[in-house]
């Protein structure tokens, strides 16, 4: 890691995490719902299940934020990306290695998570709904619809979670239907012709029988530019309808069932990348005419930028405008049904059985050059499905001094993915890709022990035993040639991961813990084989290995309500080996994943809510990450060194709310409100690229709601943005073939939110 420079901005980041933990010390966050009450805020009991059963968020021994969906919707925080901007040391954006698919969810928690998309490679951070845990990364950028909360759960969870959650989980929870006839309509309206309409219904049929219905359309106009495609639509659009339909029959008072059925149809530009960078091998054959392309003598070496005819730097246009004129398509059907049971067999002893179901068909392109030239283009049929079980038992024992949570889980996943891939060198276009057919069983256990009415022992253990089969496509289109022989091949895995905690209570409002856990991410496949393979017999197809975490986490939380104050302290150290690197090495236009790396990352977050006066509620979070690589595997062909930092990890992270309500009488209340975020400079390519890297950056929202006195219908007018800061949120480069793209934020722009209740 490089010496800190201490400019306005990260200055600012450092003061910032140094008054908030004079403030407050904490591992974990909630945005407290506003009280009934009609004084003005209060904090409110915050229920977690992070281990796997009902718990106070004070009692919790681990870092856990969480975020209700009022606090989403109050910031006008539309899709789950968002926890990134409340939690801290969490990044949270879209796009993945080469995909150019908004709906590609890379996510990174204290610096462990994985930037490629395709389905020989897993995410290190799980993402679950329900309890029910999505395997793949496309679609997983999940739109806020009726959610009660989002738990976020930093460190390895390799007990309870298990799969894939090597470096956190992000777990949402949906509403139940309520025990009345009641509805919500929310309709927003704003800039770039935003249209979003959100509509729930409860239905309580009987006592025992209640079911929610929720529906959501979201269409918005992009805010990039195809400069050179007349009357195209312009990328970063949004285009999405959904709904859900969720049943609770209560059979008996000790038997419960959940059914819930939901469904998402996505159809949308491409990610709206635009070229920071132009310049490379695919280029420079382009300029050469070195494969008959036709490109004019005068753009050899790069030619004039006045020269429309020239693939060239003339052709960056800023991040708001793209000069390609190739594929651009995001498109994403999925859909899923869950069935929960859970039997109370007694007071001390409970029985849940979750069941699901998932299935995802994408398609989705992009025009990588971003140039009007074909130099290098990709499509991408994504298809996957997943059956998946989970049985759980909980249990209290030793008249209650031991609570326990024991279980067995069980995954079947198959997809495939196939890229048609266009190019300026010979025998293209290629169809590359394949198909995976994944196993995954486990068994787990953990427990808490009071040695005394203080002092809390926690130990978990988890069983894996993982099985991935591939079987790669990789063809010349044109003479329908095998580059790479068909055929399947298989990996095994076998891991034990643990958990142990020792939690002290120092008063009834202030706790203590120390938390020392593993996790570990399988290995797999290299998808994108561009280069001949015998094939003679197995283990033919390279490879990766998986990859571990050893993390130590000391952690304070408290709760004072006569102060209107919640507060907390993490402080974590990681040990990270074998890390998956999902790259672009130097030399070659393809993307691998190999064991390339170790690294210790260390670092601290603060966390705190406060309700100073009833009307004046102030949340806040901030995050230091201390991330650098200890070794390099110089034969994994990557590409990265001792001198590169890890991706998605900015130094400093913070983030401030602050809401105010005025009392208007009967005449209702008005609340402003303001948020403001900072993160510090983020690598976006393992082989750090200057042209892909995000600067630090602010971010300021605002807002103003008016409820009517009644609390029956709420106006709110706000500006996202407000002072039109350009940042990047995502980032793709490839030295090779000559392409540097980044993801911008949206511009400033204003909305106008009505919603009702009946």
């Amino acid at each position: 890691m490089q010496n800190v420079k201490f400019d306005v901005k990260s200055s600012t980041a450092l003061v910032t995490i140094v008054a908030v933990s004079m403030l407050t010390i904490s591992s974990a966050i909630a945005e407290d719902k506003q009280s009934e009450d009609t004084k003005g805020f209060t904090l409110e009991e915050i229920t977690v299940t992070a281990r796997k059963m009902e718990e106070n968020l004070l009692n919790v021994p681990i870092a856990v934020s969480s975020i209700s969906g009022t606090a989403l919707e109050v910031r006008d925080m539309t899709d789950i990306s968002a926890v990134a901007d409340i939690a801290p040391n969490v990044n949270f954006s879209f796009g993945g290695t080469s995909s150019g698919s908004s709906s590609a969810a890379v996510v990174y928690i204290r610096g462990v998570g994985q930037n490629d998309f395709t389905p020989v490679t897993d995410p290190g951070v799980g993402i679950y709904i329900d309890g029910v845990y999505l395997a793949r990364t496309i679609g997983s950028v999940l739109d806020v619809v009726d959610l009660a909360s989002i738990e976020v759960l930093r460190g390895p969870q390799g007990t309870l979670f298990g799969r894939n959650t090597i470096g956190g989980a992000i777990s949402l929870a949906t509403r139940d239907p309520g025990d009345e006839y009641a509805g919500r309509v929310r309709a927003t309206g704003g800039e770039d012709s935003r249209k979003e309409i959100f509509a729930s219904i409860d239905l309580p049929i009987s006592d025992t029988f209640k079911i929610a219905l929720t529906g959501l359309s979201k269409r918005r106009d992009g805010y990039v530019e195809r400069v050179l495609v007349p009357n195209s639509d312009k990328l970063g659009d949004e285009d999405v309808f959904g709904g859900r339909a969720k049943i609770i029959w209560d059979a008996t008072e000790d038997l419960t069932f959940k059914l819930s059925i939901d469904g998402t149809r996505t159809r949308e530009e491409s990610a709206p990348e635009v070229a920071t960078g132009i310049g490379g091998a695919f280029v420079s054959f382009f300029n050469n005419n070195q494969f008959g392309n036709g490109a004019p003598a005068e753009c050899a070496g790069g030619g004039p930028v006045d020269n429309p005819a020239c693939a060239n730097e003339q052709y960056i246009g800023g991040p708001f405008e793209t000069s390609d004129t190739g594929p651009s398509q995001s498109d994403v059907d999925q859909w899923g049904v869950s069935f929960t049971g859970e039997w109370r067999a007694q007071d001390n002893l409970s029985f849940k059985s979750i069941t699901a179901y998932r299935e995802v068909d994408a398609r989705f392109a992009r025009s990588s050059d971003a140039t009007p030239f074909l130099i290098f283009q990709t499509t991408s049929d994504f298809a996957q499905y997943q059956f998946s079980q989970e049985f759980q038992m909980n249990g209290s024992s030793f008249g209650g001094r031991f609570n326990w949570v024991t279980g067995a889980f069980y995954m079947k996943e198959e997809a495939s993915d196939f890229d048609f891939v266009e190019g300026i060198i010979p025998n293209f276009p290629r169809n590359i890709g394949g198909s995976n057919d994944n196993d995954n069983f486990a068994v787990f256990a953990e427990g808490t022990y009071d040695v005394t009415d203080k002092l809390h022992a926690t130990g978990g253990i988890r069983y894996t035993d993982e099985t991935k089969r591939f079987d790669p496509v990789s063809t010349i289109v044109a003479t329908n040639t095998f580059i790479i022989p068909t055929g399947e091949e298989s990996l095994d895995f076998q891991e034990v991961t643990w958990r142990g905690i020792l939690a002290y209570d120092i008063s009834d409002e202030v706790s203590t813990y120390v938390n020392v856990s593993k996790g570990f991410k399988s290995g797999g496949f290299v998808q994108r084989l561009t280069n001949p393979v015998t094939r003679i017999g197995d283990d033919q197809l390279p490879t990766f290995e998986p990859e571990q975490v050893t993390s130590y986490e000391a952690g304070l939380k408290a709760e004072i309500p006569d102060y209107g104050l919640r507060f907390a302290l993490a402080a974590f150290y990681s040990d990270y080996t074998n890390i998956q690197v999902a790259a672009n090495p130097p030399g070659q236009f393809n993307t691998i994943t190999a064991n390339a790396a170790e690294a210790s990352i260390k670092g601290i977050e603060v966390e705190f809510t406060w309700i100073p006066l009833p009307a004046l509620f102030i949340q806040g979070a901030a995050g230091y990450q201390d991330a650098q690589y200890d070794k390099i595997d110089e034969n994994s062909g990557v590409g990265v060194t001792l001198d590169d930092d890890l991706i998605r990890t900015p130094e400093f992270s913070s983030n401030l709310g602050v809401s105010y309500r005025i009392d208007l009488g009967d005449n209702g209340t008005l609340t402003p409100r303001a948020d403001w975020v900072y993160k510090s400079k983020i690598e976006f390519e393992p082989v750090n690229d200057t042209r892909v890297a995000s600067d630090a950056y602010h971010n300021v929202n605002l807002n103003i709601a008016y409820d009517d006195p009644n609390e029956k219908w709420r106006l709110t007018f706000g500006v996202n943005n407000v002072f039109d800061e350009k940042y990047m949120i995502a980032g793709d480069s490839n030295a090779t073939i000559g392409y540097a793209l980044a993801v911008f934020a949206r511009p400033r722009n204003w909305y106008l939110t009505a919603d009702f209740t009946f």
